[in-house]
């Protein structure tokens, strides 16, 4: 197998590992951190000692600019995330939380790194390397061991850790995970295969579909709104286009063969959307994709498209059936996998 082979058997079969050093995480303290926070993000900020929640950090006009959970430890906050630099952010949240004082913000990429570790048996590694407690921690949950943060989430539909480790500690954890690793037949994972990964799942991908200018509810995203805040950065904008409505909407696809980003989507003759993202998937051994498609067409189970003479079906998502939604840490394990899923 190729590389890239090789990562995406990992990811969706056994354990994989990456470093990003493209994840933010920003810690922010004070009395008033929490009120910072929630005058910023478009999500109610009701977070319990270790729960973390998904949303967004949106610009004046609801464009997203940052892909983000909001966690809460003890007293503090966290903004962990893909997107703009942490610097950037950091200035944006201190701008946007007017007459609110009592906090500050730290950037915890400049003294600690972050290893990922996704697979339907990410679970059983991480316990093995870092100890049982992993085992307790919950989907959005977040913990401290020791020095090292451990946050529950990951993009690619399995299930995920990311690993937020002292930088002078981090060789020393990358080698333990190599070496533990090796019985899982764990590979490093190769960041176009992880694209590849988070498209299939249907998840957010701020570097892809993130480039096109569009708001939450054009992106399928409401949920990570409250229904409930009015007061944000871009709440006016957003508030205007559900008056007025949306005409169309981030939608999953699948193609015999590769398509191309941009690609007018046709029906009967007429332009109905444009690929965004597309992909060729191991799994299914077809292309799936996201497209821009315009109402009424933006629904899944629709086979009346074509892309330059290419069939193309809508379909739901996630586009796979992800091992981990069949994989229990309390019944499977890899080395029993051949027995536990038969």
């Amino acid at each position: 197998m190729t590389e890239a082979e090789v990562s995406y058997h990992a990811i969706r079969n056994s354990v994989a590992f990456a470093e990003e050093p493209e994840l933010r995480c920003l810690q922010l303290t004070g009395s008033q951190a929490f009120d910072a926070l929630d005058a910023v993000c478009p999500c109610d900020i009701f977070l319990q000692d270790g729960q973390m929640k998904h949303t967004l950090l949106l610009d004046d006009t609801g464009i997203p600019f940052a892909d983000v959970y909001v966690c809460r430890e003890g007293e503090n906050a966290y903004l962990i995330g893909y997107g703009s630099g942490a610097d950037e952010i950091a200035n944006w949240v201190t701008y946007h939380a007017t007459g609110i004082t009592d906090f500050s913000i730290v950037d915890l990429g400049e003294s600690y790194d972050n290893l990922t570790i996704d697979g339907p048996y990410a679970w059983e590694l991480c316990a093995e390397v870092f100890g049982p407690d992993i085992l307790g921690l919950p989907y959005l949950g977040m913990l401290v061991l020791d020095a090292m943060f451990v946050f529950r989430a990951g993009r690619t539909g399995e299930y995920g850790y990311h690993l937020l480790v002292p930088t002078d500690q981090k060789e020393r954890w990358v080698e333990n995970l190599l070496a533990t690793g090796a019985a899982f037949e764990m590979a490093r994972a190769d960041e176009s295969v992880r694209a590849q990964c988070v498209l299939e799942s249907f998840f957010f991908d701020i570097n892809r579909e993130g480039q096109y200018h569009l708001t939450p509810l054009e992106l399928q995203l409401q949920w990570r709104l409250s229904s409930q805040k009015t007061t944000y950065p871009g709440a006016e904008a957003l508030h205007t286009l559900r008056h007025s409505g949306w005409t169309r909407r981030l939608t999953c696809f699948a193609t015999p063969d590769p398509v191309n980003a941009d690609a007018e989507i046709t029906c009967d003759d007429e332009i109905v959307g444009h690929v965004l993202v597309a992909g060729y998937s191991p799994a299914r051994g077809d292309c799936v994709g996201k497209a821009l498609l315009n109402e009424p067409y933006w629904h899944a189970g629709l086979d009346a498209f074509q892309v330059g003479g290419i069939p193309l079906k809508t379909i739901s998502t996630p586009a796979i059936n992800n091992l981990s939604l069949k994989v229990s840490p309390y019944r499977h394990s890899f080395h029993t996998r051949a027995e536990d899923l038969s």
